[in-house]
């Protein structure tokens, strides 16, 4: 099952070495990783997207409490977040009839938007869930894909309470 854990933590140096080796250590493929300072000065939060069983999610919350640094940590199922990401997608295109066709493309859905254009390629900047950029991407593909960057995940969750924290005790 897919599983968002987020990690808040002093924002110190070697943090992000001790929590990928947590995964490493366990052989757990990370899906997405976003890091940012959150307002609390001092404090990062680190949220990581991860395919593994609940017990094993429970298992990695528990390693990753036990890193000093390491303020908080729970996880969370999709359907307990609103969660995003944010695409930019580079595009070809050979005749002013392509560009119309990319803008009408692109304008069939919320969170696209053309950020650049030049005489042989635009800029297109997306956001959504991983499925709603992937849908972008195969409908451009067509014009010929030249490059696309994906962020990681960033996720809030809806309710108070996340399904999975396991206490430090």
């Amino acid at each position: 099952m897919k599983y968002t854990l987020t990690i808040f933590t002093e924002n110190k140096p070697g943090v992000l070495y001790r929590i990928a080796d947590v995964f490493l250590r366990r052989k757990i493929n990370v899906e997405s990783l976003t890091v940012s300072e959150i307002e609390s000065k001092g404090i990062s939060r680190f949220t990581v997207v991860q395919n593994m069983e609940e017990e094993m999610v429970k298992k990695v919350i528990k390693q990753l409490n036990k890193i000093i640094e390491v303020v908080r940590v729970y996880a969370s199922t999709d359907e307990e977040l609103y969660f995003n990401e944010i695409a930019l997608i580079k595009v070809g295109y050979k005749t002013k009839g392509d560009i119309a066709t990319i803008y009408n493309l692109i304008l069939e859905e919320r969170g696209n938007r053309v950020v650049f254009v030049n005489d042989i390629s635009v800029i297109i900047r997306s956001y959504g869930t991983e499925k709603e950029i992937q849908k972008l991407v195969e409908k451009l593909k067509p014009f010929g894909i030249k490059d696309v960057a994906i962020s990681g995940r960033t996720a809030v969750l809806i309710h108070d309470t996340p399904s999975i924290e396991v206490s430090t005790d």
